[in-house]
């Protein structure tokens, strides 16, 4: 059971078991470059380019957001299929709730009746 419990560790991280058969620490990982022995560190990106007229944003950025831009018309809020169906939800929901309220006053009795000459017993209205 110990021995299980301090293989699985090694072969789950190849990286650890490698070091470990050496008998050196794991290095920085697949991405780190040896550089006159000393290994560079992750914070340091070495493939960043440091010519400014390669960061810079040119002609080709600007015609392609602008066109962006144009391709997706007047936000939805505008468009009157918005409110449409935002109108509609809106009655829906009024309607709904109208119901509700209608339904649940007729399943608790409804509206309190007179008493009549016509029924067999009268019960409400105090009588």
């Amino acid at each position: 059971m110990v021995a299980l419990l301090v293989t699985m560790p090694l072969v789950a991280v190849p990286q650890v078991a490698r070091a470990a058969d050496l008998g050196e620490e794991p290095s920085g990982g697949a991405n780190a470059k040896k550089t006159g022995g000393d290994s560079v560190g992750q914070a340091d990106d070495v493939d960043k380019p440091k010519d400014p007229s390669l960061l810079d944003k040119n002609a080709a950025d600007a015609a392609a957001a602008k066109q962006k831009q144009v391709d997706l018309g007047p936000p939805f809020y505008e468009k009157w299929q918005f409110w449409v169906i935002a109108g509609a939800v809106v009655v829906g929901a009024v309607a709904a709730i109208w119901a509700g309220q209608q339904i649940s006053h007729q399943l608790s009795g409804g509206d309190v009746r007179p008493c009549n000459m016509s029924f067999t017993a009268c019960f409400g209205d105090g009588h």
